[in-house]
């Protein structure tokens, strides 16, 4: 029987008795022990992966607080680089506005001074042919009478040409422009020159009397002033006072007598007295017996020098 194990189970109905082998016990035995193993194992399992899923949750928060952190500079970064966007669109569509604005102003210069320049031309050199053209007119324009010689205007009482003399009361050719005024209103020079004669001209009628001499010929003269500023070989630049309007000499009453004339030749100042930068080439048509293209080549030439001068210093 040592080879044998007995098992009693005992209930209301009575006992019973298993008998069985050693090698069952064993067996059972194993069994048990095999299934408490596996039990442990599993359990030492499961506490391993809730050691390793701890980790990975970790990790996993920290891969997405850093994922939250790069997404947070991402949106700050782009909305930067937003608000940088607009700020150069609204700079670039300012500079935009300036430019169409200088583009219209520079076309409007152009079309003032009668400048049209090349369709493809660059603004660089739009601005530059403007800048020597307008210099090129206003030399003329200042070197040349040009405007009228008062400085408040108030009519004109007497043109250029035939007439009845309001003294002498005779048929007469008048060789000026007389221009209404009260006393003491102030006489402007027409343009740049030399005083070649101021002071009081008994024989000619005119009273205290101005002559000016201008550049390529001409000459401007102011009669009949009450006083004067300026004295002979005084230099006087265009718009600068050279007295006051008048009643000396032959006269019926406060005015300025004017004349234009070139090398001794009598010209009608009223085309002068228009002449500017917008009816700048009208004169040309209006007024004979000058020679304008020649004038004109002498200015140009000035001009280029100027700008040859200016490109030489732009150069050192």
């Amino acid at each position: 029987m040592k080879n044998h194990f007995t098992i009693t189970i005992s209930d209301v109905h009575g006992s019973r008795h298993f008998s069985f082998k050693q090698f069952v016990r064993k067996f059972a035995v194993f069994v048990v022990f095999t299934i408490v193993l596996m039990f442990a194992a599993a359990a030492l399992t499961i506490w391993w992966l809730n050691q390793e899923i701890e980790v990975i949750e970790s990790k996993r928060q920290h891969a997405q607080a850093e994922y939250q952190s790069v997404l947070e500079k991402s949106r700050n970064a782009y909305q930067s680089l937003q608000k940088e966007k607009q700020m150069i669109q609204d700079q670039l569509d300012n500079k935009t506005k300036q430019v169409q604005f200088l583009d219209q102003t520079l076309q409007g210069l152009e079309d003032l001074i009668g400048v049209q320049p090349e369709e493809d031309a660059l603004v660089t050199d739009r601005v530059k042919l403007a800048q020597l053209t307008t210099l090129e007119k206003q030399l003329l324009l200042e070197d040349l009478p040009s405007g009228r010689p008062v400085k408040n205007f108030k009519g004109v009482s007497s043109s250029f040409g035939w007439r009845r003399h309001p003294v002498k009361g005779t048929r007469e050719y008048h060789r000026g422009i007389d221009y209404r005024g009260d006393a003491k209103d102030p006489v402007i020079a027409t343009a740049n020159g030399v005083v070649e004669y101021a002071g009081y001209h008994k024989k000619s009628g005119y009273g205290n009397l101005v002559i000016l001499s201008h550049d390529h010929g001409f000459k401007t003269l102011y009669g009949h002033m009450s006083r004067l500023k300026v004295k002979t070989g005084e230099v006087v630049r265009q718009g600068q006072e050279i007295g006051f309007i008048g009643s000396t000499g032959l006269s019926s009453g406060p005015h300025l007598h004017y004349e234009v004339s070139f090398v001794q030749r009598k010209l009608n100042p009223t085309a002068f007295v228009h002449w500017d930068l917008k009816n700048y080439n009208e004169i040309f048509n209006e007024v004979e017996g000058v020679p304008w293209g020649s004038l004109s080549q002498i200015i140009q030439g000035r001009v280029q020098r100027v700008e040859k001068q200016l490109s030489l210093r732009d150069v050192n």
